[in-house]
């Protein structure tokens, strides 16, 4: 998987808009803040094709990248954030359950929590209930070059334990230096094969 052909193909805001059948997908998905449009930037090597934002709940919608006309990766909204209204939460809730629960080819989740916190109470209900939807999950410690490799190690074993998961499903990453893009990208590729 090289990534030199990325282009944005569609920005869902309602369950009718979302891409359910077709090239394989893979979804991306955690808290708000968490680093999902840095990490994609990290691994299209472009600046700003994903949106960044200081302010957490930007990403609004299911925006589908279309990657060397093989795969989509696919950026869910952000969940947890605290001044979104009730309405705009339920209705982000029914779109990614109406994804979830109706793609036909969903290949692999990219669970992404921040490595300076623990997982919480969203972050788990995810795991939970994706785990029988997904056949693959890769788990995504971001935000890795904010703590010693002791702490990454720590982390890493404290959230297998947490969610009851190998720790072989589970990769530190920092969009800041790009530290383990590889092994993200090889997860996706051995999802291809």
């Amino acid at each position: 998987m090289n990534l030199k052909e990325v282009k944005l193909v569609t920005t869902a805001y309602l369950p009718d808009q979302l891409i359910l059948t077709g090239p394989m997908q893979v979804a991306f998905a955690g808290r708000s803040n968490v680093g999902k449009s840095s990490l994609l930037n990290r691994l299209f090597n472009r600046r700003g094709l994903a949106k960044v934002s200081n302010t957490p709940g930007k990403t609004q919608s299911i925006n589908y990248f279309y990657i060397d006309n093989q795969i989509y990766f696919v950026d869910l909204p952000g969940y947890g954030y605290a001044k979104t209204s009730a309405q705009e939460r339920i209705r982000w809730q029914k779109l990614l359950e109406h994804y979830f629960e109706n793609s036909k080819v969903l290949a692999g989740l990219a669970h992404l929590i921040d490595i300076r916190h623990e997982p919480t109470e969203h972050d788990l209900m995810l795991h939970e209930w994706t785990q029988p939807l997904v056949k693959r999950h890769l788990y995504v410690l971001t935000k890795s070059d904010k703590v010693s490799r002791t702490r990454q190690v720590q982390a890493a074993v404290a959230l297998a334990k947490h969610f009851q998961i190998d720790r072989e499903n589970i990769v530190t990453f920092s969009a800041e230096t790009g530290d383990n893009k590889h092994l993200i990208l090889q997860w996706v590729t051995s999802l291809i094969e």
